[in-house]
C-alpha cells in the first residue's frame, strides 16, 4: 500500500509542492482527500526555486508580460515578494479546503531546487510521505517523475495531474499490470474509496498479451470473490505505445486513479506528452 502516516504519528505525511506557477486546483483537492481517507497531515512546500533568483540577480534580466507589450526590470527583492504573494494566496485556498476535511495544514516556504527540497522535507518526517505535485504534468516535466522517486527515497507514492484536470471526484480505478502488485494497488483503492462509497470501484487489468490478461482475470476474481461493489475491466496495451494507453485513460473518464509507475500506462521512461494531455483527473503512483 501507499502508506501514510497518520496525523501525530511523526514518520511523514502529504507533501504537497508548490511553486509560483499557478497550482492546479485540482492537485490540491486530492493532497486533502489522500491526507483525510489515511487520517494524515498535510504539508504545503512552497518552492522558491534558488535558480531563478540566480537570474534575476543579473542586470540584463526583465520580466516580459504574456502578452510581450510589457517589460520591467526583475531584481530578486522583486521577486521575492511576488512569491511571497503567491505563497500567501495558495495558503488561504489550502486552509479552505483543509478545515472542513478536518485535515491538520503545515505551511513551509523554502528556497532550494525543487527536487533537492522535496528530499530534505520527506527526510524530515519519512519514510511514509506521499509527494504530490500541484504544478500540472506537462511534456518538460515528465523526467520528474523518475527524478522524484529516484531522489527522494522516503515517499511511498506520488499524486499528479494533467493541465486538463478537472475532477478529483467520481469513478475510482485501480490499474494492475502486474498480479504481483494487486494488494497494494487495490488496498490503496479501497482506502480512498471509502470516502465516497457511492462511486465507482473498478479494476483495471492491463497487460501486453491475452493470455497474460486471462490469468491475471482468474486470479483477481479468486482475490475479490463476491464482493460486487468491483467491477473488472482487462485491456491491452503494448510496450511503448502511448497513444494507446492514453486512449485507454481517456475513454476510462475516471475521478481518480491509482497505479504503479514504471509500467505500461506510466513507463520510467517514456514519452508522457499524450498521457498528460487527456489525464483530466488525479493519478496516484505507488512506488
Amino acid at each position: 500500500i501507499a502508506h501514510v502516516a497518520e496525523a501525530g504519528e511523526g514518520k511523514g505525511r502529504v507533501v504537497l509542492e508548490l511553486t509560483p506557477s499557478a497550482p492546479s486546483p485540482v492537485a490540491i483537492a486530492a493532497a486533502v482527500r489522500v491526507a483525510r481517507a489515511f487520517q494524515s497531515e498535510i504539508e504545503s512546500l512552497f518552492v522558491e526555486d534558488a535558480t531563478l533568483f540566480d537570474i534575476a540577480a543579473l542586470p540584463f534580466t526583465r520580466e516580459i508580460s504574456l502578452s510581450g507589450r510589457q517589460r520591467r526590470e526583475l531584481s530578486p527583492e522583486l521577486l521575492a515578494r511576488q512569491m511571497r504573494a503567491a505563497a500567501s494566496a495558495v495558503s488561504k485556498r489550502l486552509v479552505e479546503l483543509a478545515r472542513p476535511a478536518e485535515v491538520a495544514l503545515q505551511v513551509t516556504v523554502v528556497r532550494n531546487e525543487p527536487v533537492a527540497a522535496l528530499a530534505q522535507a520527506c527526510a524530515r518526517r519519512g519514510p511514509w510521505n506521499v509527494v504530490a505535485l500541484a504544478d500540472p504534468l506537462a511534456a518538460a516535466r515528465s523526467g520528474v517523475l523518475d527524478r522524484v522517486f529516484a531522489s527522494v527515497p522516503d515517499t511511498t507514492g506520488l499524486i499528479v495531474v494533467g493541465p486538463m484536470a478537472k475532477r478529483s471526484d467520481g469513478r475510482m480505478v485501480a490499474i494492475v499490470e502486474d498480479i504481483a502488485d494487486f494488494d497494494a494497488v487495490v488496498r490503496t483503492a479501497r482506502r480512498l474509496h471509502a470516502e465516497t462509497m457511492n462511486d465507482r470501484l473498478t479494476l483495471l487489468l492491463v497487460s501486453d498479451s491475452d493470455e497474460e490478461a486471462q490469468r491475471m482475470d482468474e486470479q483477481a476474481r479468486l482475490a475479490i470473490g463476491a464482493d460486487e461493489t468491483i467491477e473488472i475491466v482487462r485491456a491491452r496495451v503494448e510496450p511503448n505505445a502511448p497513444g494507446v494507453a492514453a486512449e485507454l485513460i481517456r475513454r476510462l473518464r475516471a475521478g481518480f486513479i491509482i497505479g504503479r509507475f514504471g509500467g505500461l500506462i506510466v513507463p520510467r521512461h517514456g514519452d508522457l506528452r499524450q498521457l498528460a494531455a487527456v489525464l483530466e483527473c488525479p493519478l496516484f503512483l505507488i512506488r
